[in-house]
Order: structure tokens, then sequence, then C-alpha cells
């Protein structure tokens, strides 16, 4: 990056939810700039790569990435099998899912900076000047809109006061196994899995195994080692009969482990202002409950495109204002429910003697798959 910049939108973050609304945008022939701070787009993947297959609807190209289609979900709670309910979905191969779509960004005349990060905003006569940095040298990049994708922790939420206050620790590993039935993802509760679950997702020639934790809230949890839970969580997965022999016991091959913060506290009270918008995990948008992000962040993306293109038509940022608009018409009633859901789960979560009942009618209240959670 040899000289200032500028652009209609900058996007900080190459995730799904700023690559998509790159795309968008370039689609549409609106000059716009992505950045990312890391020097290879979305790596490491903290990620288990699952996303409903309703996702297709939201792009005009085939899907690139998807490994397979899984047809079903099991819950286990005390890792005995409780209930299989119909939840089509796909299983993505995220760096290809995510670099293809970026892939297509460029082809349509878009600009990605990588190694480059955002580190300050400053208004400038109706515009917005950014300082960047890229490998020591520091430039600006001036646009109309600047739109914060940079995932939980998102610079540009700090900058306009709206920031996550909550979080789920994810652990996951890519191990180099088979399950037996691909055509499920399987959900698993255990109170030593500490305010979430342990997952076990089929891919093509391997498995994502991990755990997603959250401390029950004001309470003292003796032991949150997050690496120890999950080892323990791994031992027991392997001795079940869910992988294709050869791969149970301590002789299991290792896999390729990341890790990364959810927000669990729901949607943000604002995403939009003075030129700013916020999308996908920066705006709050995963599921307090199963943290699931990346349909919500590709959404949320097409949802702030339109209202981009609006605003830049008509010359007026105010159309900006609609995003939240619809940001409550689309993900309000769901992230309500599950915040609510997810408060309930922590502060009733089982800390040292309990009774399996209590915990399993726990479960029942507060997990998607039972009637419990949707009627109350």
């Amino acid at each position: 990056m040899k000289e200032n910049q500028k652009c209609d939108v900058l996007i900080i973050g190459a995730g799904p939810a700023g690559a998509s609304l790159a795309y968008y945008l370039a689609r549409e022939g609106i000059k716009t700039i992505l950045i990312e701070k890391k020097s290879e787009v979305d790596k490491p993947v903290r990620c288990a790569e699952y996303v409903p297959a309703g996702i297709s609807r939201l792009f005009d190209m085939p899907i690139p990435g998807i490994e397979l289609t899984t047809e079903a979900m099991t819950t286990y709670i005390d890792y005995t099998e409780i209930n299989t309910i119909k939840v089509p979905g796909l299983m993505l191969d995220r760096k290809m899912f995510i670099r293809s779509i970026v892939d297509s960004y460029l082809k349509k005349g878009g600009l990605l900076l990588k190694c480059t990060k955002a580190a300050s905003f400053k208004k400038d006569n109706g515009l917005i000047k950014t300082s960047v940095v890229r490998e020591g040298d520091k430039k600006y990049i001036t646009s109309h809109i600047v739109a914060g994708a940079d995932g939980p922790n998102a610079l540009v939420g700090k900058y306009i006061g709206f920031v996550n206050k909550r979080f789920v620790i994810g652990l996951n590993e890519n191990i180099p196994l088979e399950a037996k039935d691909k055509s499920l993802t399987m959900i698993f509760f255990s109170p030593d899995i500490p305010g979430g679950y342990g997952w076990l997702f089929p891919k093509k020639k391997s498995i994502n195994l991990g755990i997603g934790c959250e401390a029950p809230r004001d309470r003292v949890v003796p032991d949150l080692d997050f690496k120890r839970i999950y080892k323990a969580f791994k031992r027991k997965i392997l001795s079940m009969d869910l992988i294709k022999t050869g791969s149970s016991g301590s002789g299991a091959p290792p896999g390729k482990m990341t890790t990364g913060l959810i927000p669990s506290s729901g949607m943000l009270e604002s995403t939009v202002k003075s030129g700013f918008i916020l999308a996908g995990d920066a705006a709050g948008l995963s599921n307090p409950v199963t943290g699931a992000g990346i349909y919500n962040a590709v959404c949320s993306a097409n949802i702030a495109f339109k209202k981009i293109r609006e605003a830049l038509g008509k010359k007026d940022i105010s159309f900006l204002n609609g995003i939240e608009k619809e940001y409550n018409s689309t993900f309000h009633l769901s992230l309500f429910r599950a915040a609510a859901r997810k408060d309930e789960m922590l502060f009733r979560w089982p800390i040292g003697i309990r009774s399996t009942d209590d915990f399993e009618n726990l479960i029942r209240d507060c997990w998607i798959s039972f009637k419990s959670y949707w009627k109350r």
C-alpha cells in the first residue's frame, strides 16, 4: 500500500460477513476496499464449519466448499442419546468457502489488503478517514462508510460504543477419522462442559470434534481448564461407537486444534452510527445457545449491502439506519429467545453435586431440539 486510498465502503475483516458484504458490493460496481489483518484470509479456521442448508439462498452462485450434506441432529445428555430431529445442513470446508467468495470479489474489481490493520477513525467533512497499518507503514483510507466485520472484539464496535460483553470459548479439533454416520451432526451435553456442549460433526475424510464453554454467571466454578475439559470429552467420544474402526482409544491420530471466542449475549443494542455499521459476530449475531454464526453473518451482509446501496445511491447516509430495522426484523425474535434460554441455562447449570433428572430437565428447557425451548 504505497498511497492513501479512497473508496465508497471500507470493510474491516474478511470472515463470512466481511467477505460476503465485499462480494455483494463489488457485484454492484460499488468501490470497496476489504482489509484483513492476517496474511492469509480466514486462517486459522476457528469454526466447526456447520451451516443451515438455507445459506445457499443468499448467493447468486453455487456455494463453494461444501464437503457434504447432513440430514439430522442427534442430542445426547450425559452421553445417552435422547432425540434426533431433521435439520438439513451443510458441512463446509470453510477456508475454501471464504476464499472462493473473496476470489469472486476480486474478479468483480474489488481490492483486498492483507496484513492490514485498522488503527483509528476520524470524521472529516462527512467522510471517514481510517488510519491503517500495513507492515509498519501507516496510511489512510477515506470512505463514505466503514463496515466492522472483524469479529467478536470489533474495533468499529469499540469506536461507536457498542461491544459484545459475554463470550463462549470454543475449542475445535479437526481429526483425520471418519464418522460412521455422515448424515448426522451430534451434540453432547454434560455437566462437565460448563454452560455449553460438545459436538461431533462429520466431514468427508475427517471429523470436527469440539466444545464450547461459558462459566455459569456469578457462580464459583472450581475448574475451567478448557483443554483438560476437551481432552476428557474427546476420550469419552472415542470410546463410543460413533467413529469408524481404528479410530478409538489413545492411539487416535492428533488433529489440528483451534480456539476462538463466540459472542453469547445476543444482538447488540445498536449496530449503526454515523456511517459506521456492524455485521456478523461484530454485531452480536451468533446464537447465544448454539453458537452458530455463519448463516447470520452472511445474512447480515446481505441486509447491509442493500441499505448501503440505497444510501450511496441517494447520497444520504441516514438510509443506513434501515439496517437496524432489518436486523431486528430478521434476527430479534430468535436471538432474544436464545439469549433468554442461555441466561436460564447459566443460572441453573449444576456445580458440584447434582440430580441427573434436574440436568436433563435443564437441557430440555434450553436446547433447540426440544419443544420446551420454543414454547415457553
